[in-house]
């Protein structure tokens, strides 16, 4: 606790400012609102980067409540400028300008509406009653608690309705992204659609997996390469195809027209279990308007069916990859 000394009438007022209580609110907020703004814009970042941004959001609350006689210039430079920069550069690493100042003024929306609402709660409901209680340490002396947990549950739906509205109103339902996918010395440019559904891992070092059609990834194989691939889905699908003793028997050509396939285990609700042949990209990059995520040999699963009936997408991306 911070204790400050005012002069009001020639009477010597105390004002106390409860440091810790500020930085853990202000803390809590600022995750809230990095969270809102990863979504949204799709950025990536570790949790450790998320607190990071969270606390130097606190810790820039915390001095300007200190000093709130600071000059009004540097007060809105400090909140508006260096704050919410800082806490965008630590926690997403924006590559450019452009999209670090995008991101700043999505950080800048969402506050705006975030704080509408809660100021809403506060003197519309007794959130403003409950939230007293909490500072003085009494909230869970009250027996009307259960009111404080439906409001933060209220609030935390709330978020995620508005999060949700925003993404439709960006860019639809699909939560989609471009994807160069580069084997061998070739690549080609697909659609890939952000499933959070998607769980594969390879078995055995339990790296992400990918998914792709099997047209969308054939200008990338050799004749022979692609006859292997669909050699393995054949076998996994339990057909057998006319030209597998063919491709067989012709050597496998050479080193360049090899290929290492590995098997994939999944689980789904519609096709149950099964196997999914599965090849490494030499490297991934996924775009996210001018920003790009790089992973180098990414596991890809293929698959023969059509993951978009509408061809809105040919990859299933995997969250641990975004």
């Amino acid at each position: 606790m911070e204790e400050k000394q005012v002069m009001e009438a020639g009477v010597d007022l105390y004002l106390e400012v409860y440091i810790d209580i500020i930085f853990i609110l202000n803390f809590l907020m600022d995750m809230v609102l990095l969270v809102i703004v990863k979504k949204l814009l799709k950025c990536q970042s570790s949790r450790i980067r998320l607190i990071g941004g969270a606390a130097i959001g606190a810790v820039g609350a915390c001095i300007l409540s200190i000093f709130p006689n600071l000059n009004g210039f540097i007060q809105f430079f400090l909140a508006y400028v260096f704050i919410c920069f800082a806490m965008i550069e630590i926690t997403f690493r924006p590559k450019s300008l452009k999209a670090k100042g995008k991101a700043v003024i999505i950080l800048y929306i969402t506050t705006y509406f975030l704080g509408g609402f809660l100021n809403s709660l506060y003197y519309h409901t007794k959130l403003g009653f409950y939230f007293h209680e909490l500072i003085q340490g009494k909230l869970f002396d009250n027996q009307n608690t259960t009111y404080f947990i439906l409001a933060v549950i209220t609030g935390f739906l709330a978020i995620c309705i508005f999060i949700s509205a925003l993404r439709n109103l960006r860019k639809g339902n699909l939560d989609t992204y471009e994807v160069d996918l580069f084997f061998g010395d070739k690549s080609v440019r697909l659609t890939g659609l952000l499933d959070t559904g998607n769980s594969l891992y390879d078995p055995i070092y339990k790296k992400p997996v990918l998914i792709v059609e099997e047209d969308a990834i054939k200008s990338l194989l050799t004749i022979k390469q692609a006859s292997l691939l669909r050699i393995m889905l054949d076998t996994v699908e339990g057909s057998k195809s006319e030209k597998q003793e063919v491709s067989m028997d012709d050597n496998m050509c050479d080193d360049y027209d090899t290929i290492n396939i590995m098997m994939i285990p999944y689980h789904s609700i519609g096709r149950k279990r099964g196997m999914l042949p599965a090849i490494v990209m030499k490297r991934i990059d996924i775009w996210n308007g001018e920003e790009k995520t790089s992973s180098e040999k990414v596991y890809t699963a293929i698959s023969r069916d059509k993951l978009s009936s509408k061809n809105d997408y040919q990859v299933i991306l995997h969250k641990d990859i975004i």
